[in-house]
């Protein structure tokens, strides 16, 4: 077997590799994301803590579209670890990619921000 043989091979496990990983994640942050939006859409029927109610929502929306990213990603790998080169597929996939990654950075800050402030005495006298 020869050396470029040999590096290819392992460069297709490698990504292979990559993309399972990535698959993985996504799947983890989209049931987790799923979870989250479940709970924050459920938490506004009974309106105790809006607060809570929109970070959750947030939180739910945001890391779907976080989950959208690694997804994309590895199916970049997985398509590059078989060789072919589909330039109108690796583009929708990027875009996809960007797309869920600046759903994510909108709305985790806004999630996190809502849930932070919720905890702030306002109308305190300190």
């Amino acid at each position: 077997m020869s050396r470029a043989v040999y590096v290819s091979r392992r460069r297709g496990v490698l990504m292979i590799l990559a993309a399972l990983l990535a698959y993985a994640l996504a799947a983890v942050l989209f049931v987790l994301g799923v979870a989250l939006l479940f709970a924050g859409l459920s938490s506004w029927l009974h309106l105790i803590d809006v607060a809570a109610a929109w970070a959750r929502t947030l939180a739910g929306v945001g890391l779907v579209g976080c989950s959208a990213g690694p997804a994309a990603l590895g199916r970049l790998a997985a398509v590059g670890a078989a060789g072919r080169r589909e330039r109108v597929v690796n583009r929708k996939l990027k875009f996809i990619a960007v797309a869920g990654i600046l759903l994510a950075l909108i709305c985790l800050p806004f999630a996190l921000a809502i849930k932070a402030a919720a905890h702030i005495a306002w109308l305190s006298g300190a």
